[in-house]
């Protein structure tokens, strides 16, 4: 069974919502306790079950690496999904306004 082990990041090139998204993926696999230190952020990891420090280590890694993308497409693409979300919700604000007037007498 692995030990715990810890892992830090640059709190100032690291934001904390990719860390606890990439803590809750091992959710089962391991547990994951987030603390700030000054300017880190230190994540102690305790596996579960019987995977390896090591492992567990590169899993949380390629965990946080992917929530940083996430993040990253999220914020290039929300102007587009508002607009495609206002656009729909328009359109069915309209068709409902306009099936209100014709049911009236």
């Amino acid at each position: 069974m692995a030990a715990g082990i810890t892992v830090d990041f640059d709190a100032a090139t690291q934001s904390l919502s990719a860390l606890n998204a990439a803590a809750y993926r091992l959710v089962g696999t391991a547990s994951c306790q987030i603390d700030k230190d000054g300017t880190r952020y230190v994540c102690r990891l305790t596996a579960i079950g019987q995977l390896e420090s090591e492992s567990l280590r590169t899993r949380y890694l390629e965990l946080v690496t992917d929530e940083n993308v996430r993040e990253e497409l999220r914020k290039k693409t929300d102007p587009i999904r508002n607009l495609i979300l206002s656009l729909a919700f328009g359109s069915l604000a309209a068709k409902s306004a306009s099936q209100e007037s014709e049911d009236m007498p």
